[in-house]
């Protein structure tokens, strides 16, 4: 198996581990006791142009009556492959591309990626980045080591904010890697919604919750990763996103790094039907919807039989008549031997024809001329 197909195929075993949880629901969390401030504007005070008006953009799509829905499709550091096949076959068959690209930035990283990315925005298109960083409290490079035993206790993350460390500089040799990449794509006007430690209240992760006592330091780390790109290297093109998994452990808002350093509410879906509530739990978004910022379903994805018959007309009429706030999805890439992404499933071009759906080519948001 090569290293892409076994991260892959890693990362649908997780996939069809959550979607098929069935261990009872936690309580109910808490009333929020967090006074949000709605925004105005970025978080980070210093964005550029472009991400200001982008961020506005994306804001106001739950007003219109139509074409407010950004449709998005994640691929893998097979860049210029799934490229071809996730975008340019999607088009072939439904006439139009993914308005939203999607890549993790992981131990596959590889120099053809950029281009790909730098090429869509300037046809039109958005991009999302998100990470999955090996384990730094472990010495190596192993690019699988960000998934960890949910039984195993977690180290201190605070451990990785200050001193000298070999957590600490392996972590930052990590973070300035991601901070070229960012870079170089803010060089080619190109505005990055960043999706950093995703599912901070999932078991699964070295950087989430802990299974023994529940805690996890992601909140000092997402704010310092924030510092890190803002402030240490200057970074002003992106829109931060916060992005909890389901509540299987910990409620979706336990580690949300607060107001002054999110843009997006990018939660992640995985199932057949469509709902961000457990099995014999109320539907209740409130929570993500109290900080007041846009919406998104930043990562999104079937349940098994991951047969492609995963319905996708369903999805957008229960986003249509259940969730109409939600601003865009990016759908997960299949691996091997089954099938996820919005050109592998069922009535994509229902899906892509919808009046509500933003594609490639009818994204009416574009960058400021240079």
């Amino acid at each position: 198996m090569t290293p892409l197909s076994r991260r892959a195929a890693l990362l649908g075993l997780a996939g069809i581990a959550l979607a098929g949880c069935s261990s009872p629901p936690p309580p109910p969390a808490p009333p929020l006791t967090v006074r949000h401030t709605p925004p105005n504007g970025p978080a980070d005070r210093s964005a550029t142009p472009d991400t200001r008006r982008l961020l506005a953009w994306i804001t106001a799509l739950p007003q219109r009556s139509s074409r407010r829905l950004v449709s998005g499709q994640q691929i893998t550091a097979d860049a210029v492959e799934d490229y071809e096949h996730l975008f340019n076959g999607l088009a072939r068959t439904t006439g139009h591309k993914p308005a939203l690209i999607g890549v993790s930035y992981d131990g596959y990283w590889n120099a053809r990626i950029v281009p790909v990315l730098i090429s869509h925005w300037q046809s039109g298109g958005l991009v999302t980045i998100d990470m999955h960083p090996p384990n730094p409290f472990v010495s190596g490079a192993d690019p699988e080591s960000y998934r960890v035993d949910a039984a195993t206790p977690k180290p201190d993350l605070r451990m990785l904010l200050s001193g000298d460390s070999a957590p600490r500089s392996r972590w930052l040799t990590w973070l300035n890697r991601v901070a070229d990449v960012i870079a170089e794509l803010a060089d080619a006007g190109v505005v990055v919604i960043f999706r950093p430690l995703h599912e901070a209240n999932g078991l699964w992760f070295w950087w989430g919750a802990d299974t023994h006592t529940g805690a996890s330091a992601a909140v000092d780390l997402y704010r310092d990763l924030y510092s890190f790109m803002t402030e240490t290297r200057n970074l002003h093109n992106i829109l931060w996103a916060y992005s909890p998994a389901r509540p299987w452990n910990a409620p979706r808002m336990e580690f949300y790094p607060g107001d002054d350093v999110v843009d997006i509410m990018g939660p992640t879906l995985y199932g057949n039907e469509l709902t961000f509530g457990l099995e014999n739990q109320q539907e209740d978004i409130s929570d993500i919807l109290e900080p007041h910022r846009p919406l998104a379903l930043l990562e999104m994805g079937s349940g098994m039989p991951y047969d492609g018959t995963w319905d996708l007309a369903k999805v957008i009429t229960r986003i249509k008549t259940s969730y109409p706030a939600v601003t865009m999805f990016n759908c997960w890439h299949g691996w091997m031997n089954t099938k996820m992404s919005l050109a592998e499933v069922t009535n994509a071009a229902t899906l892509m024809n919808d009046p509500w759906t933003i594609t490639t080519e009818t994204t009416d948001w574009h960058p400021q001329p240079k």
